[in-house]
């Protein structure tokens, strides 16, 4: 059976951010084969990227008693179907990693990940104390460009020393390029490294062509740390730093679907999706759902989702190491943790 007037609508082709919609069809696929009892199917249709060809099918699905859709993983989509779903006020959306702060605006799409100035949260002090901060970033998107304006302000606020920033395209995310901008303003140890690249597995193979880096390095994109293999993972060891909203507490169906499909192939909230999605379909109170992984609650007005906690994941050359914890709480608070390396 299906669940009624469900459908997703996923960047699986195209320009857009594949990697995290292909994890989340990985995921309900998972789920729906898995658990069928407690999870009902819905259809999967591809946008090939395409913001247009979005609104065409949002247009299309609503038509035919459509009512929620789980798609607009990217800020600069997400922005793109606002005015769409509030001229359709009994529609629902759900977005997995649109996380710029400019949408935290009255709407009816749920965002199941934090913003983005929560991800700089747990590297505060590292941001300050360093000599500059380098940021890469996918040049034309929204939340990579929302984030180069936010360290823009951290920088006239003497919250960082000096900001040097690279814009990517599909031509110049190249070993000689990247280089050039590290050399050109002088990159060395007391500096860190910032980036947020929709082809982030590109910049991480530079790695394995001959580019080299003595800064510390933190992804702040809002997915799983990195695969890192060959070369990379003698070049980035002990550099490389995973910013990953997580939970401290993560149920047994869950943690199945992470460890059967891996680091790579899971979508985190996607399972929170599937749940919640679930209790709106049949009028239970949202309120009150059960959560899967981390504090399931929601801005009432916003629809963005409260209380993050994160993980700082080193790569030690073979493998990732927790280095520290940072969690927000509805009953704890806030509270941190440091674990030292293995």
């Amino acid at each position: 059976m299906e669940l009624p007037r469900t459908i997703a609508l996923l960047e699986l082709t195209g320009d857009g951010l594949t990697i995290n919609d292909i994890a989340i069809k990985n995921t309900l696929e998972y789920y729906w084969r898995n658990y069928p009892e407690e999870f009902k199917s819905f259809p999967i249709v591809n946008t090939q990227s395409s913001i247009e060809l979005t609104l065409q099918f949002l247009e299309f699905y609503y038509k035919a008693g459509y009512r929620f859709f789980y798609g607009f993983s990217r800020s600069s989509v997400l922005s793109a179907v606002l005015d769409w779903f509030n001229f359709h006020p009994d529609a629902v959306g759900f977005s997995s990693v649109s996380f710029t702060p400019e949408l935290s605006i009255p709407k009816k799409i749920y965002r199941m990940s934090p913003i983005f100035t929560d991800y700089f949260k747990p590297i505060s002090k590292q941001l300050q104390d360093a000599n500059a901060v380098f940021y890469l970033y996918t040049l034309g998107e929204a939340g990579p460009e929302s984030e180069k304006v936010y360290l823009e302000q951290l920088l006239a606020q003497g919250k960082i020393n000096q900001l040097y920033t690279y814009g990517v395209t599909s031509t110049n995310l190249t070993v000689d390029d990247v280089n050039n901008f590290f050399i050109s303003n002088n990159l060395g140890i007391t500096d860190i490294v910032l980036f947020n690249i929709f082809d982030r597995n590109s910049y991480i193979n530079l790695y394995n062509q001959g580019l080299s880096c003595s800064a510390q390095q933190y992804d702040i994109s809002p997915y799983q740390p990195a695969v890192i293999k060959g070369e990379a993972a003698f070049q980035l060891k002990d550099k490389y730093n995973a910013i990953v909203y997580t939970s401290t507490c993560t149920s047994i169906i869950w943690r199945a679907g992470y460890n059967t499909l891996g680091v790579d192939s899971y979508s985190a909230v996607t399972l929170n999706v599937i749940n919640l999605l679930n209790s709106l379909v049949t009028l239970q109170d949202t309120d009150n759902v059960n959560s899967h992984s981390g504090v399931l609650q929601f801005d009432p007005v916003t629809r963005d989702i409260v209380y993050p906690s994160f993980i700082v994941e080193k790569f030690n050359g073979t493998k990732y190491v927790t280095i520290f914890l940072y969690v927000e709480d509805p009953y704890l608070g806030n509270f941190t943790a440091v674990f030292q390396p293995e």
